[in-house]
């Protein structure tokens, strides 16, 4: 049905314009195709038919040849030069039977003869063939366009379908690569503290001094603190990707947790003779959002800032308000960010360095997760005079 619909016009009567210099011949013409439902317009001579035809379309044209000033062939000729009427059946009428005057007509672009006097039956018979080859062309040329136009689309449909098939199979392969590095880093982040504690076990099975196990002791918190954070970090991860709505809103007095979350890293900042500069520029003393998220992104920010800051160097932690967020910025003066982290975007489990550890590996994705669940935003970059700077930027309201 659409298609039909697309191609076809509403039925209407036929409109055609007789040309002859003879108002009986009009007349008499007029009569017998006004009985077979045609609709009639009349001109007299050459100049009136072309002004008619400027005037409105017409289905037909019946031309006498022999009018005086401008006569049929000259007519037939102006109507072929113009491209709108280029189709615009023309049936000559004339008593003319020479075979000359019937092929120039022909060449003029005519498409039948009729000689004078004319058999009615004859003349309504060849109206009645020209206007069905015309209604079968424009029909056909309606098919046409409706049929390119049907394979441009289907054909930029599929470009676009291809151009998408493209970038799900690159995202695939993208997939697949990070795949095989996570369960490198899973490999890795399991193993590691594993080795950590088998090894002391078996070593606690043999006699040791207070010292030894001492040693073995510190081996073995370290260890399954490092399997536990991995765990934490795994499972919230997986949280955060299954429920976004997970974030129960409330007032957080971030500079609290920042404070919290700078005391939980002093013994090693002491241990590494670390100097923690913090500035409080922000008036705001809350922001709506889930104090142990909030407390879990900044401690995997701060935690990897404290993790590759050489020893005696500074980590500055500032806060400030802009264009309506809560800015926490953390920089250091370590390695820098490794440019594959630069360009992956956050990417789940994307490596920077040869490094295995929960930080680089799942701490800033979880770190973007957690931003994303709260409407905020991370910017990550390379501090002009080395180390790294990441701000946090939290909605001052939901």
């Amino acid at each position: 049905m659409e298609f039909e619909s697309t191609i076809l016009e509403p039925d209407k009567n036929p409109v055609l314009l007789i040309v002859d210099d003879n108002p009986q011949n009009l007349q008499v013409l007029g009569s017998l195709l006004r009985e077979k439902n045609f609709d009639i317009e009349f001109a007299t001579s050459g100049k009136a038919a072309l002004e008619w035809l400027c005037l409105q379309p017409f289905d037909l044209v019946l031309l006498d040849i022999n009018m005086p000033e401008m006569d049929g062939f000259e007519v037939c000729k102006k109507i072929r030069a113009d491209e709108k009427m280029a189709s615009l059946p023309v049936i000559f009428l004339s008593a003319d039977t020479d075979r000359e005057s019937i092929l120039r007509g022909f060449e003029l672009g005519a498409q039948d003869y009729v000689t004078k006097p004319f058999d009615s039956r004859e003349l309504i018979v060849r109206v009645k063939t020209h206007l069905a080859l015309r209604d079968s062309l424009e029909k056909l040329e309606r098919v046409n366009k409706y049929l390119e136009e049907k394979v441009a689309e289907r054909t930029s449909e599929l470009r676009e379908a291809n151009e998408k098939l493209g970038m799900m199979n690159r995202r695939l392969t993208e997939l697949d690569d990070a795949k095989s590095e996570f369960l490198n880093l899973i490999s890795h982040e399991i193993r590691t503290p594993l080795n950590g504690i088998c090894g002391p076990i078996e070593l606690l099975k043999d006699p040791l001094s207070q010292d030894e196990l001492n040693e073995l002791l510190e081996v073995l918190d370290f260890s399954v603190k490092r399997l536990e954070n991995f765990s934490t970090n795994a499972i919230l991860i997986t949280s955060l990707k299954t429920r976004p709505d997970m974030v129960n809103y409330h007032d957080v007095r971030f500079e609290d947790s920042i404070s919290e979350v700078l005391e939980s890293f002093s013994d090693v900042s002491n241990r590494k003779h670390l100097l923690v500069k913090r500035e409080q520029g922000a008036k705001t003393k809350t922001v709506p959002g889930d104090t142990d998220l909030i407390k879990k992104c900044l401690s995997n920010i701060y935690g990897n800032s404290v993790t590759y800051s050489p020893s005696g160097s500074i980590i500055e932690v500032k806060t400030e308000e802009s264009d309506g967020y809560l800015c926490i910025a953390i920089e250091d003066n370590g390695n820098g960010i490794p440019e594959k982290i630069l360009e992956s975007d956050f990417e789940l489990f994307s490596r920077g360095n040869n490094n295995q550890d929960n930080t680089t590996g799942i701490g800033l994705p979880l770190a973007k997760l957690i931003m994303n669940a709260h409407n905020g935003i991370i910017d990550l970059m390379e501090r002009p005079g080395g180390g790294a700077r990441i701000v946090l930027k939290f909605r001052l309201t939901v």
